[in-house]
């Protein structure tokens, strides 16, 4: 209204002036008028010298780095609930603990078996080292006995000689020998047994060999007496009888090479069933520590699910965590701007709940692949958050990235601008004449262009260019 108010006066006493020229009967006032009214009213601006900065703008929705719903990892009973939404929390605190009781006893049941398999083992490797001797030395036994057999048989057979009387001799005192010795094993096989340590079928071994020794030696001693007292025919088919059932014992006390690996079998599945029951109490010890729901990172608490008292299933959740101290947003990019931003640069954000704050952040990635069809680009913002922690994920985040800073140019305001047919063009005043100049724009941003074409100093229409023509007058009303 003011501008129109304005033009109005001047207009009026331009009217004034040309009516005062024809009274005094002068063509210069029709040429004055005529002029006048071919002016154009405008307001113009200078052309100025200064810093510009080209920058992309991007928006996005701030999120969580971290924004994780904690669940249950067993199933049980809630006894405590140690935080509330708004909580911070650190990496490890126990955020809900489940009811520990039946955890606990059955712990106590597994230790109680690694025990007695601990047990079990000592008994299976004791067994196992002192059961090779046990059977060599019944294999020798054995052996023995037939070679006495043997040689009572032949002696009977061949009749007594001083050298089959020697032998006989001699046979008695190897079967004393024998006899003393599986005597010793019976004995100490018997204490181990009443220590526990070895089995009671150790202990039957050792006493059948303390047995065979025995009846080695009254046979060694009757073959002496016969050798004595000449052989009979009663006492040869005895003598054959006997050597038969040496020669039977002898197998069956090779045999026994067996039972070794079968206490060697012993101690392996011992020790199979020690590291089964270990096993057992490692699982029940973390199904324990499990009752303790902790915090996986350090954060906040933004939602509880559970109370006490509530029953849980595995999976149940418990509470969200989110961490608010790095946050992010996603924006898009023409592809036209890839050579322009890189990761790294600075990008400085507002949000509507802070106007008056600046936020700074940073490019943290640009996406591999284009975004939309439009072949927009995804790109990753993110901003470390102050310490009064004023930003919260979901608000909307507007952001500058700065591309470009041009010092010392001339700054043309926008609102000069005459876009039409591809061209960019201005109206430049020179002694109150409009000139048109048509200018290549560098660099913009939302108030002025740097162009070339204008220098700094000059003048550009702002308002009334519409209605200008080039080399048309023009009378200034605001500058």
């Amino acid at each position: 209204m003011k501008t129109w108010y304005v033009i109005g006066i001047g207009f009026a006493i331009a009217v004034s002036l040309a009516a005062c020229g024809r009274g005094r009967g002068g063509a210069p006032a029709s040429q004055a008028q005529a002029s006048e009214a071919a002016a154009v009213s405008v307001a113009v601006e200078q052309i100025r010298l200064g810093s510009l900065t080209e920058s992309a703008s991007v928006t996005g929705e701030l999120q969580s780095y971290n924004d994780t719903t904690v669940a249950a990892k067993l199933g049980g009973r809630i006894v405590e609930v140690r935080v509330r939404e708004g909580d911070r929390v650190r990496r490890g605190d126990v955020i809900a603990v489940q009811d520990p009781t039946d955890l606990q006893l059955q712990l106590r049941q597994a230790e109680s078996a690694v025990r007695a398999a601990e047990s079990n083992l000592r008994q299976a490797e004791i067994a196992a080292r002192t059961q090779p001797a046990q059977t060599e030395a019944q294999i020798q036994a054995a052996k023995a006995a037939l070679e006495a057999a043997r040689a009572r048989l032949r002696a009977l057979q061949a009749g007594a000689r001083p050298q089959e009387r020697q032998q006989a001799e001699q046979a008695v005192a190897a079967a004393r020998a024998n006899f003393e010795l599986a005597k010793a094993n019976f004995e100490r096989a018997q204490q181990l047994h009443q220590q526990g340590a070895i089995p009671k079928q150790q202990l039957d071994s050792a006493k059948t060999a303390y047995e065979a020794a025995q009846a080695q030696l009254r046979q060694a001693e009757q073959t002496l007496s016969l050798v004595r007292e000449g052989p009979r025919r009663d006492d040869s088919e005895a003598a054959e009888q006997a050597v038969r059932q040496a020669e039977e014992a002898y197998r069956q006390a090779t045999l026994g090479k067996a039972q070794d690996e079968l206490a060697q079998q012993r101690v392996d599945a011992a020790r199979a069933a020690l590291q089964q029951a270990r096993a057992q109490v490692n699982l029940l010890k973390q199904q324990l520590a499990d009752t303790a729901i902790r915090a996986p990172f350090d954060g906040i608490v933004a939602d509880r699910f559970v109370e006490v008292g509530s029953m849980t299933a595995p999976g149940t959740p418990v509470a969200r965590l989110v961490t608010v101290d790095r946050l992010y947003f996603e924006a898009t990019l023409p592809e036209v701007l890839l050579r322009d931003v890189k990761v790294g640069q600075q990008v400085e954000t507002r949000v509507d709940a802070f106007p008056d704050r600046v936020f700074v952040g940073r490019v943290d990635a640009i996406y591999p692949a284009v975004a939309d069809q439009a072949r927009n680009l995804r790109i990753r913002v993110s901003l470390a958050n102050p310490a009064d922690l004023p930003l919260k994920a979901g608000l909307f985040a507007r952001g500058e990235i700065r591309l470009r800073e041009y010092q010392n140019v001339p700054l043309t305001p926008k609102l000069a601008l005459i876009e039409k047919g591809g061209a960019t063009r201005v109206f430049v005043i020179e002694s109150d004449v409009a000139k048109q100049r048509e200018l290549k724009v560098v660099a913009t941003n939302a108030e002025v262009i740097y162009a070339t074409g204008v220098q700094p100093g000059e003048t550009v229409v702002v308002r009334g260019q519409d209605l200008l023509s080039d080399g048309q007058p023009v009378r200034i009303i605001e500058r």
